[in-house]
């Protein structure tokens, strides 16, 4: 039974990742899933002013009210996402592996000292990740735009993957949600 469970659980995965590539448009796709309280109307208030505010950046949220951990490693590993908003401790757990990039260059961590932690660094030409103390993720509680929704759920982190397909867009996108 065990195995069958396993085999039914692939290939659904193995669907997700085909059809995870088809009908996207070049953007910053928006990853998230929490724990809590979910608020679609907070969402739907952020992604109408992100598109009136900044419509080059074509951000888009893809959002799931149900908070799943293989849901979050689908969409780690081949979701397409430039950014992931989730729990710190779910951040934390896959960046040890090195999944986000290193914010230190775009953000001061003297404003976000909740996103400052011990994470996986990928380094050139290494297979493992270095772990480092670095800002990775920017604490959603201090982002104006999800304040001014009026939904600021706590202790979530908005980090930039590694794999994202453009990542100065990713940055642009979680500097405007920032900022307001």
């Amino acid at each position: 039974m065990k195995r069958k469970k396993a085999g039914i659980w692939l290939l659904l995965i193995a669907t997700i990742m085909l059809l995870a590539g088809c009908g996207k448009e070049d953007g910053v796709l928006i990853f998230m899933s929490d724990k809590g309280s979910s608020s679609r109307e907070g969402i739907d208030v952020i992604q109408e002013k992100l598109t009136a505010e900044a419509p080059d950046l074509k951000a888009e949220f893809n959002y799931s009210p149900l908070f799943d951990l293989q849901k979050v490693l689908v969409e780690y590993a081949a979701g397409g996402n430039s950014i992931v908003i989730l729990p710190r401790e779910t951040v934390e757990l896959y960046g040890k592996d090195g999944a986000h990039i290193v914010l230190d260059d775009y953000f001061d961590q003297a404003d976000y000292p909740d996103g400052v932690f011990e994470s996986g660094v990928l380094k050139d030409g290494e297979k493992d990740a270095v772990q480092e103390k670095h800002l990775f993720g920017i604490p959603v509680k201090d982002m104006k735009m999800f304040q001014d929704a009026g939904y600021v759920p706590e202790d979530m982190l908005a980090c930039v993957l590694v794999n994202a397909p453009d990542k100065d867009a990713a940055v642009k996108v979680l500097q405007k949600l920032t900022e307001g």
